[in-house]
This record gives C-alpha cells, sequence and structure tokens, in this order.
C-alpha cells in the first residue's frame, strides 16, 4: 500500500499579506489565481491553464494571520 502525504504548498510572507484570507490556486509550484472560493480560484486555473489536469492544481486557503491587541 502506498501512502500519500499532503505538504503544504510554499508561500512567501509577501504572498501571505497579499492572499490572507483567500483560496488560491497553485499550478507548477506558483500561485496562478486567488479568490474568495475554491471552486472560483479553480475555474479561473482552469481557463488560464486548460492544459492542466484537475489533479495537477493545488487549491489552497491562506488562513487570516492572528493578530495581537494590545
Amino acid at each position: 500500500m502506498t501512502e500519500k502525504v499532503f505538504e503544504a504548498p510554499k508561500i512567501t510572507p509577501e504572498e501571505y499579506k497579499k492572499y490572507n484570507g483567500k483560496n488560491v490556486a497553485i499550478y507548477k509550484g506558483k500561485i496562478v489565481a486567488d479568490g474568495r472560493t475554491s471552486s472560483e480560484v479553480f475555474k479561473k486555473a482552469k481557463k488560464k491553464f486548460p492544459e492542466a489536469k484537475s489533479e495537477e492544481i493545488v487549491i489552497f486557503y491562506v488562513q487570516i494571520s492572528d493578530a495581537m491587541i494590545l
């Protein structure tokens, strides 16, 4: 039996700030689309890269960073 391990995509601090609270599509290691919902993002990515197989496009939610209020 083969075990598949999910590895979170590598996103820079600048990308975290830019895409904070959004879904992003990652294709070939780069963010290629962003939006509010995963289906919206997937459709945008497929439109830009129609040759991409569905399993090659990774949808990732960039979590809103916690802020500390003093």
